[in-house]
């Protein structure tokens, strides 16, 4: 291969959150999170199913992760329960959810992919919601590097990526400012300010502990936020942070680099002060950069499904939650925005979240979920601007995290189909989505398939082969619940890049497996 066309260092896989695909909402010690008890009353927060069963990703979890390793991913995010931790917010920790997640490290890792642990991705303890009004408070603060400490305790010798709060904007926004999601406690806009204000003080005070112990040589962590690119962007005179990428960076951004708010930013809203001292812990306190990307704003150019040509907004209305299509996912920003963050902070970046919903009125059926021709176009737009972001741009990109490896549940409903592996949702005696009663049987879709084969043969991943540090030595099987044919998924081996014939024997077993199910999919 000429050197032109040598693969580029960076990781490539997956990402999923506990409360999304887990299910399992009282097994194994865990305790009800604030979107369990919120959906209990269905009267009271109608939705399109419950988070209860989700994808039972709890009883089915080796089934899944097998499916790095058949992909070849390099990779997996993925978020702790902190109430299947600490069922009642602090406290003894319970064993049972430990040994859970310790069980999904040493399998991640035997499948030749590198863990990235989320410590929080909404799925607030009831407990804690009760004991102190939540994010609220300033006592989530030292709650939340209690339960911190507790994964790191438990989890710190195998792994070295940590995110801490997911999308803090999005969790205070959308449970708070304008409640759409549980705890649905407040519309207050100075209640959503501190609650921003009390993530990145919890996020700052774990990092301070974390820095202070003797085995943590070894670890990075970071807060990933949600950013939306606008190219031109009106900067620092927009009257809206949603619609510049100026006040969003500096906003989300500023305080874990620059251990402040930005400047405009701070003229823009009454936002809560860092004292000096708490100005000196978040300075540096990421020691990457986290972005998730699915927002892009390019020149006026139309903010449309790839490869369609009429916008899809008045067939993604519903009657429960008036959503529209989101998001806009312009391919230019998946380019811009890492290299403009780097420009800006000069740290190693994670795209801890970048991936695509195929709009909801194309995906009627199960079979239509697996053949997503839009998402493979979406892949087919995006995945040339990354490797071109690390060779052109000389942006250091260590890994890309898709959303999601799995269709997952997205927060009230299951009509929006995040992952490149097909979840059977629907119903089978009316066909719809969203009542919990599928089958949950898995198929890959054929976007997976162009992303192995495009990231296999294009990237080499940074982490190399990690041997696993537990007990156990048995190299699991993963089976593909559409066939029902045992598949071997011993961890490839994350240095060696996927040659063409590895790929041809690959799709074999997969045509071979689905011919026997009598489904082939090419």
């Amino acid at each position: 291969m000429a050197a032109a066309d040598a693969p580029v260092k960076m990781a490539w896989g997956y990402g999923g959150s506990a409360m999304q695909m887990e299910g399992g909402w009282n097994q194994g010690g865990k305790g009800p999170s604030v979107f369990d008890v919120a959906y209990m009353d269905p009267a009271a927060h109608p939705t399109h199913g419950t988070p209860f069963r989700a994808a039972d990703h709890y009883n089915r979890v080796k089934e899944d992760l097998g499916y790095l390793g058949q992909l070849g991913a390099t990779a997996y995010r993925f978020s702790v329960s902190w109430p299947r931790i600490l069922p009642n917010c602090t406290g003894t920790p319970n064993p049972e959810g430990i040994k859970f997640y310790s069980d999904m490290i040493d399998e991640i890792r035997r499948q030749g992919a590198e863990p990235f642990l989320t410590m929080y991705h909404w799925d607030l303890p009831q407990s804690c919601q009760d004991q102190f009004n939540g994010w609220q408070s300033n006592q989530i603060i030292d709650a939340f590097a209690n339960y911190a400490n507790v994964l790191f305790d438990s989890f710190g010798d195998r792994v070295d990526y940590w995110l801490t709060l997911n999308e803090p904007r999005a969790n205070c926004d959308f449970c708070m400012k304008q409640p759409q999601f549980a705890p649905f406690t407040s519309t207050s806009e100075a209640v959503f300010y501190q609650c921003m204000h009390n993530s990145f003080l919890a996020h700052g005070t774990v990092v301070k502990n974390a820095r202070a112990r003797k085995d943590s040589a070894t670890w990075k962590i970071s807060l990933p936020s949600i950013t939306d690119w606008h190219d031109p962007d009106p900067g620092a005179t927009a009257t809206s942070y949603y619609a510049s990428t100026l006040l969003q960076v500096e906003w989300y951004f500023d305080p874990c680099f620059r251990g402040d708010y930005g400047p405009n930013i701070k003229k823009l809203f009454p936002l809560p002060t860092f004292t000096a001292a708490e100005q000196a812990m978040m300075k540096d306190s990421c020691d990457f950069i986290a972005v998730n990307m699915y927002n892009s704003n390019t020149n006026g150019m139309p903010a449309l499904p790839p490869g369609e040509n009429a916008p899809f907004t008045a067939q993604e209305v519903d009657d429960a939650t008036a959503r529209t299509y989101w998001p806009h996912p312009r391919p230019e920003g998946v380019r811009a925005l890492p290299k403009y963050l780097y420009d800006r902070f000069n740290k190693d970046v994670v795209i801890a979240e970048l991936g695509y919903h195929v709009p909801r009125s194309q995906e009627t059926t199960y079979a239509q979920s697996i053949q997503d021709d839009l998402r493979v176009e979406y892949w087919r737009l995006n995945a040339p601007n990354l490797i071109s972001l690390i060779k052109e741009d000389k942006v250091p990109v260590i890994a890309m995290l898709a959303w999601s490896l799995i269709d997952n549940y997205e927060f009230n409903s299951y009509e929006f189909r995040w992952g490149h592996i097909a979840v059977d949702y629907f119903d089978p005696v009316t066909g719809k989505v969203n009542t919990d009663k599928g089958s949950l049987k898995r198929t890959i879709k054929s976007s997976a398939f162009y992303m192995r084969d495009f990231f296999g043969n294009n990237t080499v991943s940074p982490f190399g082969t990690k041997q696993v540090k537990s007990s156990s030595t048995t190299t699991s099987a993963a089976t593909s619940a559409s066939t029902g044919v045992a598949v071997s998924t011993a961890a490839q081996a994350s240095t060696t890049k996927s040659s063409g014939a590895s790929n041809l024997v690959a799709h074999l077993v997969e045509t071979l497996s689905a011919m026997m199910a009598g489904i082939l999919f090419l």
